[in-house]
């Protein structure tokens, strides 16, 4: 790291920043330097690494567009892997809940993919247990 240069909360930068490294920083300025799923951050825990996440995957068709980013530590990035939010959120009513919190600004239709998925899961889990499968005495 050149002198003269403090270290960042989320690690060191080149001095003269690329385009990509200050898009980053846009969208780690914009969600508080804090993931968007669990809520760390590197701020408050040193260990915490962010690292920007497409909403919708780039290799399902999703851009690079700031309704498409939004800020992730590299734990919940690395266990979402590929899938879209939507699908990584579906179980996860915790993270699903801050997510759908702080990331307002995300494309409406991936939030009501978010908002639909998990509505699926609660009807799969609320309704009867099939035939024979559960409180069958025969």
């Amino acid at each position: 790291m050149p002198q003269g240069h403090a270290p960042h909360p989320i690690g060191p930068f080149p001095s003269a920043p690329s385009p990509t490294c200050v898009h980053r920083t846009k969208v780690f300025e914009r969600d508080d330097f804090t993931c968007v799923y669990c809520g760390r951050s590197p701020l408050i825990d040193s260990e915490v690494e962010l690292s920007v996440d497409h909403v919708q995957p780039r290799m399902r068709g999703g851009d690079h567009s700031p309704g498409n980013l939004v800020t992730a530590c590299t734990r919940c990035n690395t266990a979402k892997g590929g899938r879209p939010a939507w699908a990584y959120l579906a179980s996860r009513e915790d993270e699903r809940i801050r997510f759908l919190a702080r990331a307002t600004y995300v494309w409406p239709r991936l939030r009501a993919a978010i908002e639909e998925a998990a509505g699926s899961r609660r009807e799969q889990n609320e309704s009867p247990p099939p035939p024979g499968i559960e409180g069958d005495d025969g």
